[in-house]
């Protein structure tokens, strides 16, 4: 660990020592699966705080939010209920006493002086909890709301490498400064206070691509993947590709997390029964179609027989990995996704509050046993 990462695990669970980090997320919105069942995820305050908390007081690493400003179907589709993110995070900071709270932030819309202020009170209301998911931008009828221009793949990542530059300097920097850009121009800036965590809060990134792994590599602490197929050994040269990367580059370490998706049943059989209910049965084809026409097939073009199976799993818990059958299919799971390397994964239930504390009852006390996780430690015990 380098040594401002020492100093975080004092306050930040995030770097604490288990083997599988778990967050929660998605939950600040409908929830990450597409589906129309009456019994799925709500979205209120109290549902969002009644998850958060839980997800708390069972020592989860990270409660981590996604960014939507409207809905990939109609107005009034349940993909663009969504808290914003920052505000989200405050009043989360408020409620909880362990996990990090995380905000996302789409950088073409959210000016460095805005975010860094707000990450610094965020970080003041957790007492020292927060973190950054950065996102360069991608939907780009949100950007449009915004009346701000879409920039193609490359040009995201130099208008984030400008505004990760200025947040920095906002988070760090005691005298003004100025800093002339191609796409940023800031003069006399200066942010007060400075977040607790020093450096600065933690930083998050979904960069797959090779610009997108030098920004994670030069910028950030955790690195969001979606794995490559379900080899063992195909996944475990992904991350290990991708940490000699950032040693490489920046001559520290980079965590490697991924998402899931969790059917707890009684059997395997009857998990997928019950995603076949929800994402087959009952699954919300216009939101899939939208999505993949938006984020994929607008950029390649897909075999038939693979589109069918990413229909299926974007629909069950958007891509992330199934996490299936008992308490002991699932640990073992779990077990296979830390020896390909994976430090931490985001959950997504299609019903959250149940989902969560049956998962807290059954699935935790069994990765302790397995070794992939303490009993809920005080924050930085673990560092020492």
């Amino acid at each position: 660990m380098a040594p401002h990462e020492d100093q975080r695990a004092a306050t930040n669970p995030l770097f604490n020592r288990n083997r599988m980090k778990l967050g929660v997320f998605a939950f600040n919105g409908g929830g990450a699966t597409m589906t129309t069942v009456p019994e799925q995820y709500q979205l209120t305050w109290p549902n969002a705080l009644d998850v958060g908390r839980e997800a708390d007081r069972a020592g989860f690493e990270a409660l981590v939010p996604y960014a939507r400003w409207r809905s990939f179907v109609g107005p009034e589709h349940r993909s663009g209920r969504t808290f914003e993110t920052l505000t989200w995070a405050a009043a989360l900071a408020a409620q909880t006493s362990y996990s990090a709270v995380m905000s996302t932030c789409h950088v073409p819309i959210v000016h460095p002086l805005l975010a860094a202020k707000a990450a610094a009170t965020i970080d003041a209301i957790s007492g020292g909890r927060f973190a950054l998911n950065i996102v360069c931008g991608w939907f780009e009828p949100e950007i449009e709301m915004f009346d701000a221009p879409q920039l193609d793949h490359e040009a995201r990542y130099r208008y984030a490498e400008e505004w990760i530059t200025v947040v920095k300097k906002l988070w760090s920097e005691e005298i003004y400064f100025d800093f002339a850009g191609r796409h940023i121009n800031v003069q006399h800036a200066v942010s007060q206070p400075k977040p607790l965590q020093k450096p600065y809060p933690a930083l998050m990134n979904a960069g797959g691509s090779d610009t997108g792994q030098e920004f994670v590599a030069k910028h950030c602490d955790l690195a969001f993947v979606i794995p490559r197929g379900n080899d063992e050994a195909l996944i475990k040269q992904q991350v290990d590709d991708y940490r000699k990367l950032a040693r490489k580059r920046s001559g520290r370490e980079v965590q490697i997390w991924s998402s899931a998706y969790v059917a707890q049943a009684d059997s395997y059989d009857d998990a997928l029964r019950y995603v076949d209910y929800y994402a087959v049965d009952h699954g919300d084809d216009p939101h899939v179609d939208a999505f993949i026409a938006e984020s994929i097939t607008r950029s390649r073009v897909i075999d038939p027989d693979a589109l069918k199976a990413l229909r299926y799993s974007i629909k069950a818990g958007t891509g992330g990995v199934p996490l299936l059958g008992t308490a002991e299919d699932i640990v073992a799971k779990l077990e296979s996704m830390a020896r390909r390397g994976i430090d931490g994964l985001l959950l997504v239930w299609m019903d959250f509050q149940n989902g969560i504390r049956r998962f807290s009852r059954e699935v935790l006390p069994l990765m302790e046993q397995a070794g992939l996780r303490q009993t809920k430690p005080r924050a930085g015990s673990l560092a020492a």
